[in-house]
């Protein structure tokens, strides 16, 4: 059933939208900004932090815009003297209780009360320092930092423990200018999504005790891009200093269809593999795991896939992109080696609903749906782990490759593939495990933050991974490691074109009904 329209003016400007929203969101619509705490486009509405008061003609009192619907032919002014006024107002009881300790506050650079104050307040201070009601400060709750002094109370984080995680766990105790912000039973936190309250609060009250004094924001190069800790592919925010040269945060990017404005804790704290111990940073050889050269091992591997090639068996993971997929595809076969399998733990593969009923899904990979479609009908089908298990148990096969592993999610591949540790094995990784120690190869793989690509969630969803970060050490992604066996060298480059010329001709047709560009692709994601 198509919505009812209805027509209004904001500021001077008429716009037709949808029956039912409220004035906050028809000026949204329109383009123009109202000052604003407690609202959040997914979390109900409180209305109690009276910033969004608005003018509206033949209404004697100044209405909230966030909890104010629209009405045809309505006449609203967000910005005239009436409503600036009433905003300075509000933005002055805010700040009375509020501590001065903007430059040592990890918010400043993010926070509302400084913007709104430099756009809608500029008003002399009628307070004095030494009378404002002090209040809890430094508090650890978990993974977050609560400074209860900070809070002006807008019921942002309340919101979110009660509707999003249904956990409870922040109540506001006493009245009045007493009021504080804590934890119902004084302790920490109780689910897997507490970073978001660092996210939506408005100003220094939670923070990341992750990202806490680490950097300043203003240093910091933003990326878009997609969260491959699980089959979610949430959207994302990658911050990184090109001077320090290190990744500091992931945040989530909202996108209404696949994650909100929300990410679990393990999709944005778990990039610290990146800079881990035990990251692969160059060609590993032997028993001894000495250093070696790409140049050496290409001239290795080649040399063995044309001496056997029917010996070999590729095990392609599924935290690889489309992209890479598509290569291998094509790339592998014409190398002679036809046996290639899948490389994800089957049980937790294909579930469209979240386990957990917010956003995590029990697959802990990237694009297993991807992989599924690129190798749909291929020529030499890709083996279940069964088949694979089946296959390493006989003699047939002496070699295995692992491509393409990410992280620290493949403890699980001895228990599922038993016979695996008997062969001689290359692994291309990003991280060293235990288990790893009896391959013949060690090859340093680059992570997700580091190339790249496109992926396709449990929803079906085809959405662009983007390189945040320079390639650490002498990481390849698949490309480069296709590009340099065909090749035989160690210099081999891949440049943007490559990316462009293999999702144009390869990927494109698989998952959209119209050719995209590359460059056309959105990087929000682009249904199937």
């Amino acid at each position: 059933m198509e919505k009812k329209r209805v027509k209004l003016t904001i500021d001077g400007k008429e716009i037709e939208v949808d029956d039912g929203i409220s004035v906050f969101q028809a000026a949204v619509v329109a383009g123009i900004y109202v000052p604003h705490y407690c609202y959040h486009p997914d979390l109900s509405v409180a209305g109690v932090c009276r910033m969004c008061l608005v003018e509206i003609d033949k209404v004697p009192r100044l209405q909230i815009s966030c909890n104010t619907p629209v009405k045809e032919g309505m006449v609203v002014a967000t910005a005239s003297q009436k409503a600036r006024d009433a905003q300075k107002g509000s933005l002055e009881l805010h700040l009375i209780n509020h501590p001065l300790d903007c430059p040592i506050c990890d918010k400043a650079g993010e926070c509302k009360l400084q913007d709104i104050y430099r756009d809608f307040g500029l008003y002399k201070s009628r307070m004095e320092y030494e009378n404002k009601v002090h209040k809890p400060k430094v508090q650890d709750i978990g993974t977050i930092m609560l400074d209860a002094e900070r809070c002006i109370l807008c019921a942002r984080c309340t919101r979110f423990t009660d509707e999003v995680t249904k956990t409870n766990e922040l109540v506001f105790v006493n009245r009045g200018d007493r009021t504080t912000l804590k934890t119902f039973d004084d302790g920490p936190l109780q689910n897997e999504y507490t970073g978001n309250l660092a996210d939506i609060c408005p100003v220094g009250a939670l923070t990341a005790k992750d990202f806490r004094f680490q950097q300043r924001v203003w240093f910091l190069d933003k990326t878009d891009s997609v969260c491959t800790q699980c089959a979610r592919g949430c959207n994302t925010q990658v911050s990184y200093n090109p001077k320090t040269k290190k990744l500091y945060r992931v945040e989530p990017r909202r996108n209404v269809e696949v994650n909100k404005s929300w990410i679990c804790d393990k999709g944005r704290w778990d990039y610290h593999y990146v800079y881990a111990e035990n990251r692969i940073k160059f060609p590993l050889e032997g028993a001894t795991k000495s250093e070696s050269t790409w140049h050496h091992v290409f001239g290795e591997l080649n040399a063995r896939s044309m001496e056997n090639p029917k010996s070999i068996l590729v095990l392609l993971s599924t935290q690889l992109t489309n992209e890479e997929l598509a290569d291998a595809k094509e790339t592998l076969p014409f190398m002679g080696i036809t046996q290639m399998g899948w490389l994800v733990d089957e049980s937790k593969v294909g579930d469209v609903e979240p386990y957990d009923g917010i956003l995590k899904h029990r697959d802990p990979t990237a694009n297993a749906a991807g992989f599924q479609k690129i190798f749909e009908g291929a020529k030499n089908p890709v083996l279940d782990l069964e088949a694979t298990s089946n296959l390493l148990a006989g003699n047939e096969v002496t070699e295995v490759w692992l491509l393409g592993l990410e992280g620290n999610e493949f403890e699980w591949v001895t228990e599922k593939l038993p016979g695996l540790l008997k062969k001689r094995l290359v692994v291309h990784a990003t991280n060293q495990a235990p288990w790893m120690e009896s391959a013949t190869l060690l090859l340093p793989n680059v992570s997700s933050f580091e190339k790249s690509g496109t992926v396709v969630n449990a929803l079906g969803r085809l959405q662009k991974v983007q390189q945040a970060i320079p390639t650490a050490y002498l990481g390849r992604d698949l490309h480069r490691f296709l590009t340099g066996l065909r090749e035989g060298g160690d210099r081999a480059k891949i440049d943007a074109s490559r990316f462009a010329d293999i999702f144009a001709k390869k990927v494109a047709p698989v998952f959209l009904k119209e050719a995209q560009t590359w460059r056309s692709l959105s990087v929000m994601g682009v249904s199937r």
